[in-house]
């Protein structure tokens, strides 16, 4: 049998911090535009000359749900995923393309020393079959707000349901400039919850992906993830989550590895919405870790 399917094994950006805000780069069926770059949205659109404007896309077509392979922000370094461990893409899997996405901090500074063509990212990657598929399972913060001058936590619960075991191997968090902690979980219900922790870190560190905790932690159908975001607000006016980056963000990332099955090639990325202002730890779990 033959196998028409490449496993990334290292990811090494190239950026400056002053620069780009945050870079990442997914695998598509198809891309959103034919053209060789595209605003896909969010504040950096285009310069304002007409014959510069870029078309306006979504990263990926169709309406498809994008697959996140890498992601980096503030400086973070290279990424090197386990041995024997690797992303499945090419025509095998859907995945066709990749596609890398640059949010600068402004236009100004994206222009700047042809900062935009000097931003990316070199990705190793191999032929042979890989003995564990990877993959990301992301949950985020939809809706809510911080007012001035408040402290504030954003809670983010699912129920896994990924159909296979899922083992972690690496978490990465991600807000703006308020977040001093994201910390995400692992609770298995009963008289008493368990709380097994993933990963907890400072967003306004480096945000690369940072090894689990617990190296034989495992997640199976009706485990519960619960993660929280950590936020003081030292602004003067009320901050809501969004896509800009004066508004704020929390994400918290799972790279994980499962054993090859025959759906090992349809590993998407799998994402956790349920982070309303409604969406409280203290109304789903009977303890909490702290």
């Amino acid at each position: 049998m033959l196998y028409f399917a490449t496993h990334t094994a290292q990811f090494i950006p190239h950026a400056l911090q002053s620069v780009a805000h945050h870079l990442l780069l997914y695998a598509c069926r198809t891309p959103g535009s034919d053209a060789a770059a595209w605003n896909c949205g969010g504040p950096m659109a285009e310069t304002d000359n007409p014959e510069t404007k870029l078309p306006h896309a979504t990263i990926c077509g169709d309406g498809e749900i994008e697959t996140i392979l890498w992601a980096w922000a503030k400086g973070a370094p290279k990424l090197e995923l386990p041995h024997g461990v690797g992303f499945e893409v090419g025509p095998s899997t859907g995945l066709n393309f990749l596609v890398f996405n640059a949010h600068f901090k402004s236009k100004t500074v994206a222009n700047e020393n042809n900062a935009v063509y000097n931003t990316g990212v070199t990705v190793s990657a191999t032929t042979e079959q890989q003995p564990k598929v990877a993959g990301i399972y992301l949950s985020m913060s939809m809706l809510g707000s911080v007012p001035p001058h408040k402290k504030k936590n954003f809670d983010i619960i699912c129920s896994y349901h990924g159909g296979t075991v899922m083992h972690p191997f690496a978490f990465r968090v991600h807000t703006h400039a308020l977040g001093f902690r994201v910390s995400g979980y692992k609770v298995s219900t009963g008289i008493v919850d368990r709380w097994i922790e993933i990963g907890n870190e400072n967003p306004q560190h480096p945000e690369a992906f940072y090894p689990v905790k617990d190296k034989f932690l495992s997640i199976s159908n009706g485990d519960w993830l619960a993660s929280r975001c950590e936020m003081f607000n030292f602004r003067n006016s009320t901050t809501n989550i969004g896509m800009k980056h004066t508004d704020e963000m929390c994400n918290f990332y799972i790279m994980y590895w499962k054993h090859r099955d025959k759906n090992s090639a349809k590993v998407k990325t799998m994402v956790c919405k349920n982070g309303f202002p409604w969406t409280h730890w203290r109304n789903k779990f009977n303890n909490l870790p702290f």
